[in-house]
């Protein structure tokens, strides 16, 4: 019998970039205890640029149908929402994207694309739109890192510390190959 050895030592992967196994599923009551304490940190924004400050029922209404609880190894890292943009026969999305604030930056564009991964795989996407406060450094690094589009600033839209802030839009467009 013959065995088969690799050739040479394989390079050891960094701890900081092992990516976790990624899975999904729709918000439920059962995950409601796990979600509002991703609330509390006060750079998660998820569907508000004020996270820390909102009531419990607030929070709850954040959370449609269309919310996804993000999970890494099992446990509970994020959250991300999917919303038709414009005309449903245009293709065209909003992807409400959040990570705690202690997630490794990798993770970001990784999630991102197994997010774009099973979305593509159930339906057709043309556009695919994300934005961030402009006081967002995760979120802000995230896009610009990934090679999003980005379109441009929605000014003083928010006011955070005392001033009048934008949103940053992003895109991916995918065209008929």
């Amino acid at each position: 019998m013959t065995s088969i050895a690799p050739a040479a030592p394989t390079a050891a992967v960094p701890v900081a970039r092992v990516l976790p196994r990624w899975s999904a599923r729709a918000y439920a009551d059962a995950d409601r205890a796990e979600v509002l304490a991703l609330f509390t940190d006060p750079g998660f924004f998820f569907r508000t640029d004020r996270p820390g400050t909102r009531p419990e029922r607030e929070i709850l209404r954040l959370l449609g149908d269309d919310t996804r609880v993000l999970r890494a190894d099992g446990e509970p890292v994020g959250l991300y929402a999917l919303e038709h943009e414009g005309s449903e026969h245009g293709c065209h999305y909003v992807l409400h994207l959040r990570l705690r604030s202690d997630a490794p930056t990798h993770w970001w564009a990784e999630v991102y694309r197994e997010i774009v991964r099973a979305l593509r795989w159930r339906r057709e996407i043309v556009r695919l739109s994300v934005r961030f406060p402009e006081f967002d450094p995760a979120g802000l690094a995230f896009a610009r890192s990934a090679g999003l589009t980005e379109e441009g600033t929605l000014a003083g839209v928010t006011t955070r510390d005392g001033r009048r802030r934008g949103t940053v839009f992003f895109s991916q467009v995918w065209t008929e190959s």
